[in-house]
C-alpha cells in the first residue's frame, strides 16, 4: 500500500514541479544520453569509511571527467576536500614509442585512453584511522592524512591488494606470491612460494587473522584452463591476448605472518565431489579457527566448515552446514560472518527455505554446531555485519517492498530484527560500517528512480528514541539535471501463464491513451544476476534516458525482471535451470500479451533491445517469436552457450550443466539453433575485445544467416576497441543511434 501511494505523491509532485516553465522537460537525444561528462553527472567511486568510523574517502571528479581526485569528508556530514590529486605523485614512466611518420590512421593511445592510464585507486585506511595506503604505477604508498605520500618500494615487478596487517606491517603480493613489508624497519618477508605462472599455479587470498600473526590463502592449479584468444585488430600489427578460463583444483593452507614458518600447514577439508571452490575464508575471533564456505558436486552443493586451531596438533573440522540445491548454490548465500570477540558463534546466510535468509550458528566443541534461522519471510536479506561489541547484526532486505532496500538490524538478546533508520523510499546500495564505536557509522549509497546514486553516513544507533535520519556526503548530481521533469515509470504486476508474478516496471508516452495504439520497445536487463525493476539508479543509467527518449517519441517502453531474476528468492531463481530462453523467454511472452491487452500497444509494432544476457533474449524473440517481434536489437550477446562455457564455465553449467553431458540443454537455448526461422529484422552489436561473450557468437550467427540466405534480415556492427562493458561515449552513440533508426523505421 506504501508503494502505491506513494507513487501518487510523486506523480502529484512531478506534475506541480512541471508547471514552472524553467522546468519543462527537454527533449533528450541519443548523443545526449551517452556524452561524457554525463548530463547525470559523475557518481563516486572507491569510497572507505574509516576504521574508527570518523572519515570516509572517495574518489570523483568535479567536471565529471577522468582521472578522478580522491576527497576525504567527516562522517558526521560537512563539505568534502581534495586531499589528493594524480598530479601530486611521480609522473608514471616515459612510454619508449617509435616515432611514426605514418601518423594518419587510427591514434590507440588518444586522449581517451590517457586520460585512464595510472589512475588513483584501490585505497586502504590504517587500523588507527591515520593513514592511507594505495598502489601507483605498481609501487607502494603510505599517505599521512595532512601529510604527503611516501613512496616505499620502486620494483620492475609491480604490487598488487596492497593492505594493513597492523600499523607497521603491510601484505601484498607480487609476482604471483605473497610479501609482508615492515615500514618501520624496512624489512621483507616473503610468505609464500608456490605461485608458478609458468606452470599455471597461483596465490589468492591472503587472509589474515584478527591478531595479524597468521595468514590463510588458497593455492589454485588452473592448468587444464582453456585459453580464450581475443585478438585486437587496433594497432599496426594484431596482437592475440590469450586469457585462461576454466575449472581449477584449489587446497588451502595456512602459515605464520613473520614468514617463521618454513612450511606452511594444509587444511585438508573433506575431499571436494565434482567442480566447485572456496567461497569465504574468514578467522574467528581467536584468530586460531578458521570459517571456510566451499561448494562442490558441480556447483549444487554448500558446506560450511569451522576449522577448530587450525594448523595445530588439536585440529578439529565442524560442518556447520550442509546444503544441496538440485539446481545451483545462491550467490548471496556466500555471506559469513565470524563473532567480533566469541570465536565460537558466526552468522551465515542460507536460501534452504526458499529465500536468502539470516542464520546464527553456534559452535559446539567438540564436533557439533548448533544452527538457528534468525530471519523468515517471503523476502530476502542481502549484506549482514555485526557490530563491534557483536550486540546486534546490521542487514539490508527486502522486506515490504522488493524494489526498494532498507536497513535493519537484529538484536541477539531480544531475538527480533527493527528497521534502522531512515533514508526514504529508494535503493540502498554498497554499504559499509566502521570496525569500532558503541554507536558504529554506517555509510551507503542511496538513490531513487530519477534521482542518482549519492553518499550518505547514518549512525547504527540501536537505543536512540525515533529512528535516526541520513546525512548526506555527496553532491555528485547536477542541477541541469535534476531540474528536467522525467516521465514517471509505472510499477506493475504482470500475471504469469503458470500463476506467479512478473514485477514489471512501464514508460508510457504523454497523454497516453489506452484506447489507441502504440508502438512498444522492451528493454530486456543482462542476468549475471541482477534485477531491474527498482526504484533506484544503477549501471543502467543510460538506458534508463534512452527509455525516456522513446517515450518522447511516443513509445510505450516495458521492463520486467524476468526469471533468473536477482530479488525474489530461489524458485523464481533457477526457474531457468536446463532451458535458458525457457520460463524467461515465456515470461516476456506473457509481458507482451498483458500490454497489448491493457496498455493500448500494437501488436504489429514492438521491438526489443538488451544486451549480454538481454542481447540473447532479444535474438531468441527475434528467431523464436517473429509474430510478435517486429524488430530486435541484440547487443554483445550470448547466441550459442557452448562457447559461454568456454568463457565463464562456472555460470554456464550452473544453468545448463555440462556440454558433454547435457547437449540438449545448450541446443535448445542457443539462438542460433533457431537461425533459419529469423524473418524479421535483428541488428547485431558487438564489442571486438570483448572477454566475457566472445565476439565470435555474433560472427557465427552472422555466418549462418549468410549461408541460410537471411541477408535481407539482419545487420551487424563491431566495435574494436570495446569490451563486453562499453566505456567510449561514442561507442554508445553509435550504437544506440543504430537501435533508435532500427526502431523509427520498422515500428512505426
Amino acid at each position: 500500500m506504501n508503494r502505491y501511494i506513494s507513487t501518487i505523491f510523486i506523480v502529484i509532485a512531478i506534475a506541480i514541479v512541471g508547471l514552472a516553465p524553467e522546468l519543462e522537460a527537454q527533449n533528450l537525444t541519443v548523443r545526449e544520453i551517452m556524452a561524457e561528462p554525463s548530463i547525470a553527472g559523475q557518481r563516486v567511486e572507491g569510497e572507505k569509511l574509516s576504521p574508527d568510523g570518523t572519515k570516509v574517502i572517495f574518489l570523483w571528479n568535479a567536471n565529471g571527467k577522468l582521472p578522478r581526485d580522491l576527497y576525504m569528508v567527516p562522517a558526521e556530514g560537512g563539505t568534502p576536500q581534495i586531499i589528493l590529486k594524480l598530479s601530486d605523485l611521480p609522473a608514471a614512466p616515459a612510454r619508449l614509442e617509435r616515432e611514426n611518420k605514418l601518423d594518419y590512421g587510427l591514434n590507440t593511445r588518444d586522449e581517451f585512453v590517457r586520460a585512464r592510464e595510472n589512475a588513483l585507486g584501490n585505497f586502504e585506511w590504517s587500523p588507527d584511522s591515520k593513514s592511507l595506503l594505495f598502489t601507483q604505477n605498481g609501487d607502494l604508498y603510505v599517505f599521512p592524512i595532512g601529510g604527503k605520500p611516501k613512496r616505499y618500494t620502486k620494483t620492475q615487478s609491480p604490487e598488487f591488494g596492497a593492505r594493513f596487517i597492523d600499523k607497521d606491517r603491510i601484505i601484498y603480493s607480487q609476482s604471483g606470491n605473497l610479501f609482508v613489508l615492515n615500514i618501520s624497519d624496512a624489512t621483507t618477508v616473503q610468505l609464500t612460494r608456490e605461485a608458478n605462472p609458468a606452470q599455471f599455479i597461483s596465490v589468492s587470498g591472503g587472509v589474515v587473522s584478527k591478531d595479524g600473526k597468521m595468514i590463510a590463502y588458497t593455492v589454485s592449479d588452473s592448468s587444464k584452463f582453456r585459453p580464450l584468444i581475443v585478438p585486437n585488430y587496433q594497432g599496426e600489427f594484431t596482437e592475440a591476448p590469450t586469457f585462461r578460463r576454466g575449472w581449477s583444483e584449489q587446497k588451502l593452507f595456512v602459515t605464520a605472518t613473520d614468514g617463521s614458518r618454513d612450511m606452511p600447514f594444509e587444511i585438508k577439508l573433506p575431499k571436494q565431489e565434482g567442480v566447485g571452490n572456496f567461497r569465504q575464508i574468514k578467522w574467528a575471533a581467536d584468530s586460531r579457527s578458521l570459517v571456510v564456505d566451499r561448494v562442490d558436486k558441480d556447483t549444487k552443493r554448500r558446506q560450511l566448515f569451522y576449522v577448530y586451531n587450525a594448523a595445530s596438533k588439536d585440529e578439529s573440522i565442524i560442518t556447520v552446514a550442509d546444503e544441496t540445491d538440485d539446481k545451483w548454490q545462491a550467490p548471496k548465500s556466500a555471506i559469513v560472518e565470524p563473532h567480533p570477540s566469541n570465536p565460537l558463534q558466526l552468522i551465515f546466510y542460507s536460501e534452504k527455505t526458499g529465500f536468502n535468509h539470516l542464520n546464527i550458528a553456534n559452535i559446539d566443541l567438540p564436533a557439533n554446531a548448533k544452527v538457528r534461522q534468525a530471519t523468515t519471510g517471503n523476502w530476502q536479506t542481502e549484506w549482514a555485519k555485526w557490530t563491534p561489541d557483536g550486540k546486534n547484526i546490521v542487514f539490508i532486505s527486502t522486506e515490504g517492498n522488493t524494489a526498494e532496500r532498507r536497513f535493519f538490524h537484529y538484536d541477539m538478546e531480544k531475538n527480533l530484527h527493527f528497521e534502522l533508520g531512515y533514508v526514504g523510499q529508494g535503493m540502498i546500495t554498497n554499504p559499509q560500517i566502521a570496525e569500532q564505536g558503541d554507536q558504529p557509522m554506517l555509510i551507503f549509497g542511496f538513490s531513487k528512480w530519477n534521482a542518482p546514486e549519492e553518499l550518505y553516513a547514518m549512525p547504527a544507533c540501536f537505543t536512540c528514541r525515533g529512528i535516526p535520519g541520513a546525512t548526506r556526503l555527496s553532491s555528485t548530481t547536477p542541477e541541469t539535471f535534476s531540474k528536467r521533469t522525467w516521465n514517471t515509470p509505472k510499477f506493475i504486476d504482470i500475471p504469469s501463464r503458470d500463476g506467479k508474478v512478473i514485477k514489471s516496471k512501464i514508460y508510457l508516452p504523454a497523454g497516453h491513451d489506452a484506447k489507441k495504439k502504440y508502438p512498444m520497445a522492451i528493454f530486456v536487463h543482462g542476468a549475471g544476476y541482477l534485477q531491474n525493476t527498482i526504484n533506484g539508479w544503477n549501471n543502467y543509467y543510460r538506458e534508463f534516458m534512452f527509455n525516456q527518449l522513446l517515450t518522447q517519441k511516443g513509445y510505450v517502453v516495458l521492463d520486467i525482471d524476468f526469471r533468473g531474476s536477482s530479488g525474489y528468492g530461489r524458485d523464481w531463481r533457477t526457474d531457468v535451470y536446463d532451458f535458458l530462453g525457457g520460463k524467461d523467454f515465456d515470461d516476456h511472452i506473457d509481458a507482451i500479451d498483458f500490454m497489448v491487452k491493457n496498455y493500448g500497444v500494437n501488436q504489429s509494432k514492438i521491438g526489443v533491445y538488451g544486451g549480454s544476457y538481454g542481447g540473447f533474449m532479444a535474438g531468441m524473440l527475434a528467431m523464436r517469436a517473429p509474430e510478435r517481434i517486429a524488430a530486435a536489437a541484440a547487443l554483445r550477446p550470448v547466441f550459442d552457450w557452448k562457447n559461454y562455457y568456454a568463457s565463464s564455465p562456472g555460470y554456464t553449467a550452473q544453468r545448463l550443466g555440462f556440454p558433454d553431458k547435457n547437449p540438449e540443454a545448450y541446443k535448445r537455448s542457443s539462438p542460433i539453433t533457431y537461425a533459419d526461422k529469423l524473418e524479421r529484422p535483428l541488428l547485431i552489436l558487438h564489442g571486438m575485445a570483448d572477454d566475457n561473450v566472445h565476439v565470435q557468437d555474433s560472427v557465427q550467427l552472422i555466418e549462418k544467416l549468410i549461408r541460410l540466405g537471411k541477408t535481407q534480415y539482419f545487420d551487424a556492427m563491431l566495435y574494436p576497441s570495446e569490451n563486453h562493458a562499453f566505456v567510449r561515449p561514442e561507442s554508445w552513440a553509435d550504437e544506440y543511434e543504430r537501435i533508435l533508426a532500427l526502431f523509427e523505421r520498422h515500428l512505426k
